[in-house]
């Protein structure tokens, strides 16, 4: 077992007073039988006029809320703490796994329930572009083990990808992303995405948390990590199995998951719209720290 405390801060400032915003948020840790939320708690300010909690269609935990006071600045604060342990998949590789083509005729028949089915579609920021299935199908040769073809597509994109921050953003479409061969934890889950569903498979998108540790020597700094993004492919047997081609590894212990859906645009930490003029500003932080690291609250 291993605990870590997450603190993510998410600040808009407007150049212009905001008379109204809308929001919903996706920072609440998700319970599963290998992530136990211990304690998750928030502070927005201003005050919001109005707040609740629900479910999404993918059975995420979202807070709507909305702020009918005028501001300058939208401040989040969200603090959670979380207990992770290995997840079953890790023995997968002791056992052979169906061939990737059986999973995808299973997939294709009427045994398999919708809330798997619509994961091997296109959604919005993953599209099926020319030449998607035949970099897959570089991993995805006749009869191979399915968990073998995606363990060898994770790391292909890994060596193949450079990581590179403020080279894309959310507007950067995955053409792009494929064509420069650069990109951010999310264009490499929108990516990897694109190939398994390019050849039938289901996959989706998970949101959540990694830490960042620091270069040897070096102290760790407050607020130096992100927001990170991996993917799940649905593996007959075992569920949905994580994959993280930013750091070419089957997930373990050391990943917080808050959110999964079809991409990026279903899970977005925080969006909303904003009755304001002029131009806003974005400022995000988060820090990731194991529990035996810090005894005291983040905030």
């Amino acid at each position: 077992m291993v605990e870590y405390k997450i603190l993510h801060i998410t600040e808009y400032t407007y150049d212009n007073e905001a008379s109204l915003c809308h929001n919903i948020m996706y920072k609440t840790p998700m319970e599963s039988p290998f992530q136990q939320v211990i304690d998750f708690r928030y502070e927005i300010f201003p005050e919001p006029s109005y707040i609740v909690k629900r479910r999404d269609f993918f059975g995420n935990e979202m807070i709507y809320f909305s702020v009918d006071k005028a501001h300058e600045k939208l401040s989040i604060k969200a603090e959670s703490h979380v207990q992770l342990r290995d997840p079953d998949w890790i023995r997968i590789k002791e056992e052979k796994t169906a061939s990737w083509e059986e999973v995808v005729r299973w997939l294709q028949s009427s045994s398999t329930t919708s809330d798997i089915k619509q994961f091997y579609l296109e959604s919005e920021f993953v599209p099926i572009l020319d030449g998607i299935s035949d970099y897959a199908l570089e991993s995805f040769t006749p009869n191979r083990p399915l968990f073998e073809a995606v363990n060898e597509l994770n790391s292909r994109i890994n060596r193949d990808f450079a990581f590179s921050p403020g080279f894309t953003d959310i507007s950067t479409p995955l053409e792009k992303v494929f064509s420069s061969r650069k990109g951010v934890c999310q264009d490499f889950a929108h990516f990897g995405l694109a190939c398994l569903r390019s050849v039938g498979l289901a996959a989706k998108y998970v949101s959540g948390y990694i830490e960042t540790l620091p270069p040897p020597g070096k102290p760790k700094l407050v607020g130096a990590d992100a927001s990170h993004a991996w993917i799940a492919v649905y593996i007959p047997d075992w569920g949905w199995v994580e994959f993280d081609s930013t750091n070419n590894l089957v997930v373990k212990n050391e990943h917080i998951r808050v959110a999964s859906g079809r991409d990026f645009s279903d899970v977005t930490p925080v969006k909303g719209i904003v009755y304001s003029s002029g131009e806003q500003t974005l400022a995000v932080k988060v820090d990731v720290r194991k529990i035996e690291q810090t005894k005291e609250s983040l905030f």
